[in-house]
């Protein structure tokens, strides 16, 4: 089961995208991934056609040489790719067409000229494309050690802390999660989760990080919570805590379900991106680390597989389905309940736990009392003939 399948490398030969395959090649082991390479052409009209053909088998020779690297690695490379363009608008292009996990390419790094910084072609993919989007620090060398993930509550943030939350289970990473105060939200729960540190006269952010963050899991990851009371502005207090912790990655949701939250993580997001402080994956609308299962013609025990598989990467909610297969088919599927014993549990839905681990038990009792009956019916010698049952001394 691969949870981050492709990644689409954007290389323009810089130093910089060396070091962005690099990092491909570091997240590509840990997650079985497979590469595709591409290089766009800037632009090339109808007057230089018939050049085209040429500097395409010319790119290709040298992406090639790139691709014998990454094999040596021990990575698969799905394919190369060699177009003309708008960079920007082919990355993302090719990004879609391919249905790949992340894109990852690097900052300016100041070699073809311009100043060392994000660089145009990584902020218009940062901005425009549906799919998480990785830029790399110029000078960035593997491995990650720690992540950072900033956090407004605001489902953005969720799907940037889903993600943050597999990278660091995955690459062995200790992860800090971050909110900056003041934080707005609209939703109920965090209307709750500020009702109650009122209610217990403390401070509201860190009780709304707990309410935020209770509902993922974190089982196999090394964590912490930290909260910024906003002497500075939000991007000047996470580009802080990046300093501080000398972290190696940052990721964040760059989109949001409401026009404030949108324009507040947006504009910190863009800000923050600029300044490249460390590597940096942006999350918009789709996951990174996602998963494809087909159960078309899975029976019980592939169920049960890919739930307890599920289960222990870090998916419960995926995996409560799988064990539910298994319970429909088979309600005596006594894995299956514990699997769903574990699911709530993990869920923080503890009362609901016990309910499945009585429901296990009770059916290893059931089947252990028919298999007793089953063996005293054997061997009793009214039942064998009953049954046809010949003896076998006779």
């Amino acid at each position: 089961m691969k949870l981050l399948e492709k990644i689409l490398v954007a290389t323009d030969f810089t130093s910089g995208a060396n070091d962005a395959l690099q990092m491909a090649v570091f997240v590509a082991k840990h997650f079985r991934s497979e590469i595709i390479l591409l290089h766009v052409v800037p632009g090339i009209s109808n007057r230089y056609s018939s050049a085209e053909g040429m500097i395409r088998t010319d790119v290709e020779e040298v992406l090639q040489d790139t691709v014998n690297r990454i094999r040596e690695e021990g990575i698969k490379v799905v394919q190369t790719i060699v177009d003309f363009g708008i960079p920007f608008d082919q990355i993302i292009h090719h990004a879609d067409q391919q249905n790949v996990n992340v894109v990852i390419m690097a900052a300016n790094d100041g070699t073809n000229g311009g100043q060392r910084g994000l660089g145009t072609t990584a902020a218009e993919v940062r901005r425009r494309a549906s799919k998480p989007v990785c830029i790399v620090k110029p000078g960035f060398a593997p491995p990650i050690r720690n992540i950072l993930c900033p956090v407004d509550f605001s489902d953005a943030s969720g799907r940037a802390l889903r993600n943050a939350i597999h990278l660091a289970r995955h690459l062995q990473a200790e992860l800090t999660m971050l909110t900056v105060a003041p934080c707005l939200d609209e939703s109920e729960k965090m209307r709750d989760a500020v009702a109650e540190a009122k209610q217990r006269g403390v401070e509201e952010e860190p009780v709304m990080l707990d309410h935020f963050v209770q509902d993922f899991d974190l089982h196999g990851v090394q964590s912490k919570k930290m909260v910024r009371q906003g002497k500075h502005k939000p991007h000047e207090e996470i580009l802080q805590v990046i300093a501080e912790m000398q972290s190696d990655l940052l990721v964040m949701g760059s989109s949001s379900r409401n026009w404030l939250a949108r324009m507040l993580m947006g504009g910190v997001a863009r800000k923050v991106a600029q300044e490249i402080p460390c590597s940096i994956v942006t999350v918009r609308s789709e996951h990174a680390v996602r998963v494809r299962l087909d159960d078309g013609d899975a029976d019980v025990e592939e169920h049960f597989k890919q739930g307890h598989e599920l289960l222990a990467l870090g998916f419960p909610v995926e995996a409560e389905r799988q064990f539910r297969h298994c319970i429909a088919k088979d309600n005596m599927h006594i894995p299956a309940l514990e699997g769903l014993a574990a699911v709530c549990e993990r869920l923080g839905r503890l009362e609901e736990a016990k309910k499945y681990e009585k429901r296990a038990e009770q059916a290893a009792q059931t089947l252990y009392h028919r298999q007793i009956q089953a063996d005293i019916r054997g061997q009793h010698p009214l039942f064998r003939p009953l049954f046809g049952i010949k003896d076998d001394n006779p």
